[in-house]
C-alpha cells in the first residue's frame, strides 16, 4: 500500500462521529449541530426542475472538459461576480465537487522528485493536508494569528522553504475563522508566486455567504498566471449533494489538470451539468 496513507489522520467528521456516539443532548437545551456544516435552505427549485428535465442524458458519458453550455455559465458567472472574462474553452472546468478537485489538483501540480513543499493556512480544510501528503510534498502550515487579521502569516515561512514551494492554498473568505483577502494580501501572495514560481490554489467556496460588501475573489486581482480559483453550488445554492463545482484560471495550468483528470475522474453527469447551469 502507498505508505502516505499512514501519514493521514482520520477524517474530522469521521472521528467526530465516533466520539459522539451514543451522546444525547439534554431535553430542555436546543443541540448545536457541530457536523459538517450543510446548508439548511431548500435547493432552489431551478436546480431540482434542471435535473428532473434532463433525466434522459444519465444514457450519455459526460466529456472530460465538460459541456460548452456549462462552461459558458460558469464563465458568464465569474464575469458578472469578478468582472473578468475568461475563455471558457482555455480556462474553466467543471468538477464533481471541489472536494475532490482541491485534493486532485495538488496530484497535477507537485512534483515529487523536486523536495516540494506545500503551503496551507493553518487552521485548514483536511484535504489540502491529505492533498499536499499524497503529492509527496512536505505540508508546511502557516499560522493566521489573531493579529494578523485571522489571515496568513507569510512571513513565518522559513526563507529556505519557499524556494520548494510548488503550490499554496489560500481560503478567502476563510474556513473556518471568515477571513477575507483585500487587494493588497492578493498582491502578498502573487508576488511571492511570481517571485518563486508556485502556483495558487484559491479556495473561494465560501464567497457568497456575506453581509455587506463583497468579498474580493482572487481573480478580480488582475493576475491569473499560476492562479486556480475553486468555488462550488453546495454552499451557494444549498446543493451539497449535486457534488458540482469548477475550476478556473491560468489556461496553461488548466491544460495540465484537465490532463491529470481524464485518467483521474470524471466531470459531473450530464443531468448535473444541465441543472448548474
Amino acid at each position: 500500500m502507498n505508505p502516505a496513507l499512514d501519514e493521514l489522520f482520520p477524517y474530522p467528521f469521521e472521528r467526530q462521529r465516533v466520539l459522539l456516539e451514543g451522546v444525547q443532548s439534554p431535553a430542555t437545551l436546543p443541540p448545536i449541530n457541530m457536523g459538517i456544516g450543510e446548508p439548511q435552505h431548500a435547493t432552489p427549485a431551478i436546480i431540482t426542475d434542471g435535473l428532473t428535465q434532463n433525466m434522459h442524458l444519465l444514457g450519455k458519458y459526460p466529456a472530460s472538459a465538460g459541456s460548452p453550455e456549462v462552461r459558458c455559465a460558469i464563465g458568464d458567472w465569474i464575469a458578472s461576480r469578478n468582472g473578468t472574462l475568461l475563455d471558457p474553452d482555455r480556462s474553466i472546468l467543471p468538477v464533481s465537487g471541489t472536494r475532490e478537485a482541491l485534493f486532485g489538483f495538488a496530484q497535477a501540480v507537485v512534483d515529487p522528485s523536486k523536495g516540494p513543499a506545500v503551503l496551507l493556512p493553518n487552521p485548514f480544510y483536511q484535504i489540502y493536508e491529505g492533498a499536499a501528503l499524497l503529492a509527496g510534498a512536505e505540508p508546511v502550515y502557516v499560522p493566521t494569528p489573531k493579529e494578523n487579521g485571522y489571515l496568513p502569516d507569510w512571513s513565518a515561512v522559513p526563507q529556505e522553504v519557499w524556494p520548494r514551494v510548488q503550490l499554496a492554498y489560500v481560503c478567502s473568505p476563510g474556513n473556518p475563522c471568515g477571513s477575507v483577502f483585500g487587494a493588497a494580501d492578493w498582491k502578498d501572495i502573487f508576488d511571492l508566486s511570481d517571485k518563486y514560481g508556485f502556483v495558487v490554489a484559491s479556495d473561494e467556496c465560501y464567497s457568497e455567504i456575506y453581509k455587506g460588501r463583497q468579498p474580493m475573489g482572487a481573480l478580480q486581482a488582475g493576475h491569473l498566471e499560476r492562479l486556480v480559483v475553486f468555488n462550488s453550488l453546495s454552499k451557494r445554492s444549498s446543493a451539497p449533494g449535486l457534488r458540482s463545482g469548477f475550476v478556473a484560471g491560468d489556461p496553461t495550468v488548466i491544460e495540465k489538470y484537465l490532463l491529470y483528470r481524464a485518467y483521474h475522474g470524471a466531470a459531473p453527469s450530464l443531468m448535473v451539468q444541465a441543472a448548474s447551469a
